[in-house]
């Protein structure tokens, strides 16, 4: 199970082969790991041109009109109770045009989370004035609000992201974006996140934007933020 992957390229689909290659085609919906798809005020689609040269990405918007709770995203329920939990994902923003993105235009883009607590990690998107942010929220008990929060600036353009989550009182969390050096991590933090047991599920795509009169919602609604190239594992660097 350490070296599972969950790649929106397909790379084992088995009948078909190996769909990284450009001549493979996309499914019309995600395939298994994924084990759901059920958007609510928001799209998913496979589509043709990966991230990084392979077959197909998912692109996740939501729609006009939509509200704080919407969603359009794909689920891998594969883990169980995972004390310690690595993945990756690709993500590309290039596509949300039209404004400049401010502190109000907020959407969760990734989430690992335990099926006992409801507690893990969320990764969500927001602006700062002059582009994109990349916030992580996780549990941290040695917080007054019960939560460590922090973001780093996002690429406008397709981005790695890795993190690796251990689940104990001392928690040494990290962060890779854009980075490939295990040992160098963009950013790390001790946390006591022993409360969240272990992670059972993850949700990749939009989902929880802000709704205002001035949200996410508003200004860019129908607009695709790309995905691929989704890995877990229990403890190994992922890398790219």
């Amino acid at each position: 199970m350490n070296t599972k992957m969950k790649v929106l390229a397909l790379a084992l689909l088995g009948l078909v082969g190996y769909a990284g290659s450009a001549a493979a085609s996309c499914p019309s919906s995600p395939v298994p790991p994924w084990t759901a798809n059920s958007p609510f005020q928001g799209t998913t689609a496979i589509v043709a041109g990966g991230l990084d040269g392979s077959a197909c990405r998912l692109d996740s918007a939501v729609s006009a009109g939509a509200s704080g709770f919407a969603n359009a995203v794909v689920e891998d329920d594969t883990p169980t109770a995972e004390p310690r939990y690595r993945a990756s994902f690709m993500i590309n923003t290039a596509n949300l045009t039209g404004t400049t993105p401010g502190f109000t235009d907020v959407v969760t883009v990734f989430q690992a989370i335990s099926a006992t607590t409801g507690n893990g990690i969320v990764f969500a998107i927001f602006g700062d004035g002059t582009g994109w942010r990349l916030s992580y929220t996780l549990v941290d008990a040695n917080d007054p609000s019960g939560y460590f929060s922090n973001s780093q600036p996002l690429p406008n353009s397709p981005t790695h992201v890795e993190f690796d989550l251990p689940v104990s009182a001392a928690s040494a969390f990290g962060l890779w974006i854009e980075n490939n050096v295990e040992g160098t991590p963009t950013a790390t933090q001790t946390v006591n996140n022993a409360s969240i047991v272990g992670i059972d599920t993850a949700y990749l795509g939009l989902s929880a934007p802000s709704d205002g009169a001035s949200g996410f919602v508003v200004h860019y609604a129908g607009q695709q933020v790309g995905f691929d190239r989704f890995d877990s594992r229990r403890s190994s660097f992922i890398g790219f």
